[in-house]
């Protein structure tokens, strides 16, 4: 931890020239201001905002060009969900039976631990699944 300095007291002498400073500095600054506003109204700023946009295009379809521009084209539209694909190397996957539980498994799927016939596979929605990444409506 740092001690904290031991200042001395200033003298008048030093009071008044720190004074006079301050306000030198604040009287400079302010005809700085008055010189930029004079500028700024005579400034034409037609021109100046027609060269800025120009410049934001330039700037705009050089990025296109080099590819570092994000594409404007909307992405194409994700397939729908068609369900899980059957595994064609599972249990009784050729049997051709109607139920989908595999045998061995009871109530709701679950494995028989005897057998160890595996659960059955999940089943797709049955209405068009929303999109993740669609705005939310409130």
């Amino acid at each position: 931890m740092r001690l904290p300095l031991v200042s001395r007291k200033k003298s008048k002498k030093d009071k008044t020239l720190d004074t006079v400073a301050s306000v030198a500095k604040a009287w400079g600054e302010w005809q700085l201001a008055k010189g930029a506003a004079k500028a700024a109204k005579r400034a034409p700023w037609k021109i100046i905002g027609g060269a800025a946009a120009g410049l934001a295009a330039v700037g705009l379809a050089a990025k296109k060009l080099t590819g570092r521009g994000g594409s404007t084209a909307t992405p194409p539209p994700t397939p729908a969900y068609t369900g899980p694909v059957p595994d064609p190397n599972a249990p009784g996957a050729g049997s051709g039976s109607a139920n989908p539980v595999a045998p061995g498994a009871g109530p709701a799927g679950q494995v028989d631990k005897s057998t160890g016939a595996s659960p059955a596979a999940p089943t797709a929605p049955t209405g068009p699944t929303p999109d993740p990444e669609a705005p939310k409506d409130e």
